[in-house]
């Protein structure tokens, strides 16, 4: 049963008290309505802050008041929480209907949109946007799967079977007028503020998102390899590529590296994305994950959210370069240096956990 039809019966039945208390998560959880992962975390959150209870506080008699009273305490999730807006809508919605404050279900209750949903968030000194594009989670083979053919080296081998949970990826790279933003300086070889970021290690890529979640109040982080391999390959959407969104044919409409390039980056989004939305997954320039490398798939301990080992020499990074031959260029290529080195082809992309 879906989130409002279960809302709307559990009220009917139970009465419109119950949206006060915890016991009514304890309904709608009998009802098997959080067919959206987090909403249940969502409505809990909403309740524990007051608002069920305000609601039904509010000295206005007009449904659409009291819907736009709604909106701002979802508002209020948002930026507290770091909630995706549209699932945050989704409840919100969900409640009205129930309520009978809207006669029929709205547009915003279509799965399709909460598949595709994405969150932005704006870093408040400048009014810079960061798009942050919601990955639903699954399971995938990780590694040198068929469509690698032979240029599937020994680190990427045995393919393994690894499951994962929605996620949030950044829609391109980190950028250079971003990081000058956040940090204060531009550390690129190449230099432009559309341009992603490079030259940067993997430890100032750590001060880096402090910095940034200090001033939006969210939880960006690195991706792990698994989540950056699952989003380059098209996550549940995934086509089984060479490259990300692509195979030999349409390289050049996709991807940025040695033979187009012109020896250096180039600004995010100058190519197509993969079928998730993402830029430069594969090619432009290579991205950090949190990981500490290991040079055998054999070796992944978990093969549900893999963070990788516990400790180690050399942190991963993916997705090749403008330098790179195309093979360099491919999804499930794996490369490694320690989290203190710089190098001009190495920058990052954000990532978030879905609550």
């Amino acid at each position: 049963m879906k989130l409002y039809e279960a809302i709307s019966d559990a009220l009917g039945r139970f009465g419109y008290e119950q949206i006060k208390t915890e016991k009514f998560i304890n309904f709608l959880a009998d009802y098997r309505a959080f067919e959206v992962k987090p909403a249940k975390t969502i409505l809990r959150e909403f309740l524990k802050a007051g608002y069920g209870e305000q609601v039904f506080q509010l000295n206005v008699d007009d449904a659409p008041d009291k819907l736009l009273k709604l909106k701002s305490f979802g508002l209020d999730l948002i930026q507290a929480h770091g909630f995706n807006e549209i699932h945050v809508n989704y409840v919100l919605d969900s409640i009205c209907y129930g309520l009978a404050w809207v006669e029929l279900p709205p547009e915003d209750l279509k799965e399709e949109q909460l598949k595709a949903s994405t969150l932005v968030r704006t870093i408040p000194i400048v009014g810079e946007q960061i798009v942050m594009i919601a990955v639903k989670g699954g399971t995938f083979d990780m590694g040198g799967t068929p469509e690698q053919g032979i240029f599937a080296a020994y680190d990427e081998k045995p393919s393994i079977e690894v499951s994962l949970d929605d996620f949030y990826l950044c829609e391109v790279p980190v950028t250079q007028k971003i990081w000058k933003t956040v940090m204060g300086d531009n550390p690129s070889q190449h230099q432009g503020d559309n341009l992603p970021v490079e030259r940067v290690s993997w430890e100032e890529c750590q001060t880096f998102i402090e910095n940034l979640n200090s001033m939006t109040g969210f939880k960006f982080r690195l991706p792990t390899e698994a989540e950056w391999e699952y989003a380059a390959r098209g996550g549940s959407k995934a086509t089984h590529t060479k490259f990300s969104g692509t195979d030999d044919a349409t390289l050049n409409d996709y991807v940025w590296y040695k033979s187009n390039s012109d020896n250096q980056s180039h600004e995010v989004r100058s190519k197509l994305p993969n079928n998730l939305g993402l830029y430069d997954m594969s090619g432009n320039i290579s991205e950090w994950c949190n990981d500490w490398y290991f040079n055998s798939y054999a070796n992944t301990s978990s093969r549900h959210n893999p963070q990788g080992p516990s400790s180690g020499m050399n942190k991963v990074y993916r997705g090749g370069s403008w330098n790179d031959k195309p093979m360099g260029c491919r999804v499930s290529k794996r490369y490694n240096m320690n989290p203190n080195y710089k190098n001009k082809l190495v920058g990052l992309r954000l990532a978030a956990s879905i609550q």
